[in-house]
């Protein structure tokens, strides 16, 4: 019985050793990487990795910054000429499983930002009984007229990304108070922020107080199933 016992725990600990996250691709040219192990992972992640892939091979990167990141790296031997690298079948294999996750990421990605688009253009034509029924979203007087300002501002054709984190923000001085309007998004939540940071700083009043007039309204969507449902508002400040 306890020899039983010890060979399940060892099965045990090797399949939970093999779904680890990867972090490198120092094992990817002899085991197979399983899906489990890079689910979690962004696309910049991905990318990563099949660099890491690449340069264990000796490719040569175009690239003057993955090119000085390996030149750092002992075991990096580049070659001269890409085209002569053969990958094995298992390589092959993992590459092609990068390639189709980092695929299915962008695609996800490409319809939120679509719906975020199709979102902004609801609010700006005051359309309430879609912003109702498709994105549960009821909006409110100032609510409205904040997060209508707000999605004024943004760029959604700007949004930059880093691993799972997308980002455009502006802040808006004019000689008066400061504004500034802000999205943000983290794997499957997004946020629309709409915030006073105060006085400018050339600003001079000619009744000084303690008065802070800063304060901010954030709204909370989620992004499930390829629809973005309205989830709630804060109010800070």
């Amino acid at each position: 019985m306890k020899q039983l016992q010890l060979i399940l725990l060892v099965i045990l600990f090797a399949n939970t050793a093999q779904s680890q996250a990867i972090n490198d691709c120092e094992t990817c040219l002899s085991k197979t990487i399983k899906q489990e192990q890079i689910k979690n992972l962004s696309a910049d992640e991905l990318r990563f990795l099949t660099n890491d892939l690449y340069a264990r091979k000796g490719y040569k990167f175009k690239s003057v910054e993955i090119d000085s990141y390996y030149s750092d790296k002992k075991w990096y031997k580049p070659i001269n000429e890409n085209e002569k690298i053969v990958y094995n079948t298992i390589e092959q294999q993992n590459l092609q499983l990068f390639k189709q996750r980092t695929a299915e990421l962008k695609t996800d990605r490409d319809k939120l930002m679509n719906e975020l688009k199709i979102f902004k253009a609801t609010i700006l034509s005051n359309d309430k009984v879609t912003l109702k029924n498709k994105y549960s979203f009821t909006p409110q007087n100032e609510q409205y007229k904040n997060i209508t300002e707000a999605l004024t501002k943004l760029n959604l054709e700007d949004v930059n990304w880093s691993k799972n984190k997308g980002l455009y923000s502006v802040t808006i001085d004019n000689g008066d108070y400061v504004m500034t309007y802000e999205l943000k998004i983290e794997k499957n939540h997004v946020t629309v922020q709409y915030s006073s940071r105060g006085g400018s700083d050339i600003a001079e009043s000619l009744y000084p107080s303690e008065f802070s007039d800063e304060f901010s309204f954030w709204w909370g969507f989620e992004w499930k199933n390829d629809t973005l449902k309205f989830i709630k508002m804060n109010v800070a400040g």
